[in-house]
């Protein structure tokens, strides 16, 4: 019986040693197959035919929010966000999704194209997006497109069942692919001999175009035209520049579209035309560009390249053509209203820099500056190089015909760019003074962003608020008017009003922000 008993003691320990060391053979089995699968190194994949950058304009410029692969391979599957790496232009940015797409990046099926959406990363000391494809040209002062962007891709995808490594890097500055551009689907250009300002030689002058045009219009139907005028950053031979600098592509999109009305029908919107001019609205003939007190050399060009989109398009209601621009193109929007004060119905200059004085010029024409040094978005602008005269740039007789058009400014009290003491408050008073009826202003403490919230820029960027359609209030026309106040001249400038505590009033009707107004503007004849 003793004999028995161990003999199954010891059976029964054997069993548990013998268990228990298949268990620990079985942990180092399962540790070595992890091993293993890490250090197998996939197949690489080689059907990437076209990386392209998907280019999505924001308030403060563009980034590239997402990478599309074109492979042509239609057996693709088992993508995972997780198993890919991306740099773009050399920084890390964080892959958000991955999915089958059609060749603009939208979610489709079976196209053999895959697209990474990136996570859009928002830098707050420089007011970008990392990974922008535009460079800023420091000498020019002008965005371009970057010379290069190198995007860098290491990532996995399983093809009929077996897993591939795709690994790739290049330069696809050249492969774009942008919603807000392609929103312009007319593209043009208008070109002529003019006579240079400065040296009276005839010259060839040419201006590109970009235009949203509404789809579906029914026969006869006529829509108002939007005609958007760019500021200093955004001139050059290449409209996307501008559609993507100042996110002008919002003027083409449902939020502002839903505004502007079609008479004698139920449908909505308006077509926008963004004009490009190859140096700069207030170049007055050297190519400089200059201090908002002389006459741009694109005036009379301007002018021609509307008519000449106009005649294009017997769609346009001719009675309500309206004009807007930010900055240098706040200038040409009220140097176009002077010269042409019966064309337009409506007009809206933006931290416009048509300046109230004029500026000392030399024998030849060219200004006399201060010894300064200039930098971009410092307070020792452009226009703080030139010496101020106490000559009116702005007199009584152009008052006069810029009261004929209905017009409404927008800025910022801490514009250090275009100071508005010296631009628009002191135009805008005398407009008043002067009886203008029609005649409102949207003033601002300061400039904070909405894409990424209490974000804060310059002063001088308040076409951020026009854009975003967040320029609703109005200042006191009346208190304005009969300032004594050498230092505010009446205004009050309020973020919480967005632009004043009063609403903009005509024929008793009141207008709950800037693009209600402008819609209803409409040409006067012989006015």
């Amino acid at each position: 019986m003793k004999k028995s008993l161990m003999t199954a003691i010891f059976f029964l320990l054997a069993i548990g040693v013998v268990g228990n060391s298949a268990k620990k053979i079985n942990v180092k089995t399962r540790n070595f197959r992890k091993v293993s699968e890490k250090s197998v190194k996939l197949p690489n994949y080689d059907g990437v035919k076209k990386i392209s950058i998907f280019v999505k304009g924001f308030e403060s410029g563009p980034t590239v929010s997402k990478i599309i692969l074109q492979m042509d391979d239609y057996r693709i599957t088992g993508l995972d966000k997780n198993n890919w790496k991306v740099k773009t232009n050399g920084v890390e940015r964080k892959v958000t999704n991955v999915y089958i797409s059609d060749g603009k990046g939208k979610k489709a099926f079976d196209t053999g194209i895959v697209t990474l959406e990136l996570e859009n990363v928002f830098n707050q000391k420089t007011l970008k997006y990392e990974g922008s494809p535009f460079s800023y040209n420091i000498k020019k002062f002008f965005n371009e497109w970057a010379k290069e962007y190198v995007v860098e891709i290491d990532g996995k995808v399983t093809v009929d069942g077996e897993n591939y490594s795709v690994n790739k890097k290049e330069d696809v500055i050249n492969n774009r692919v942008s919603n807000d551009t392609a929103l312009f689907n007319y593209r043009s250009s208008f070109s002529e001999n003019y006579k240079n300002p400065i040296t009276k030689k005839m010259e060839n002058l040419k201006l590109e175009m970009a235009a949203y045009e509404p789809e579906n219009l029914k026969k006869g139907e006529k829509k108002p035209l939007v005609i958007w005028l760019h500021g200093q950053g955004e001139g050059g031979d290449d409209p996307d520049i501008d559609i993507l600098g100042t996110e002008t592509s919002a003027l083409a999109k449902e939020e502002i579209q839903k505004y502007f009305t079609t008479s004698g029908t139920d449908t909505k919107g308006a077509f926008v035309l963004a004009v490009q001019s190859p140096t700069y609205w207030m170049d007055e003939g050297d190519g400089t560009n200059g201090n908002g007190s002389g006459i741009s050399r694109y005036t009379q060009i301007l002018m021609d390249t509307i008519k000449e989109y106009v005649k294009h398009n017997p769609s346009v209601d001719t009675e309500r053509i309206y004009l807007a621009g930010d900055s240098n193109g706040g200038y040409m929007t009220v140097n176009m209203i002077i010269n042409y004060p019966d064309y337009f119905a409506a007009a809206v200059p933006i931290c416009e820099a048509y300046a109230y004085y004029e500026y000392e010029r030399n024998a030849d024409g060219t200004y006399k500056t201060n010894d300064i040094e200039v930098s971009a978005g410092g307070e020792n602008s452009a226009v703080s190089k030139f010496k101020e005269t106490k000559k009116l740039w702005v007199t009584k007789e152009k008052i006069q015909k810029m009261k004929k058009t209905p017009i409404w400014f927008i800025a910022a009290a801490d514009d250090r760019i275009v100071t508005p003491q010296k631009f628009s408050l002191p135009t805008y008073r005398d407009l008043l003074k002067a009886g203008a009826d029609n005649a409102w202003y949207s003033y601002y403490e300061n400039v904070i962003g909405t894409d990424e919230p209490n974000s804060r820029f310059s002063g001088h960027f308040s076409w951020i608020y026009f854009l975003n359609n967040q320029v609703e209030g109005v200042q006191n026309r009346e208190k304005i008017k009969n300032s004594k106040d050498e230092s505010t001249s009446g205004f009050e400038p309020s973020n919480s009003g967005k632009g004043g505590n009063k609403k903009a009033q005509l024929k008793g009707k009141t207008f709950e922000n800037v693009f209600e107004w402008m819609n209803f503007q409409k040409k006067i004849k012989n006015r």
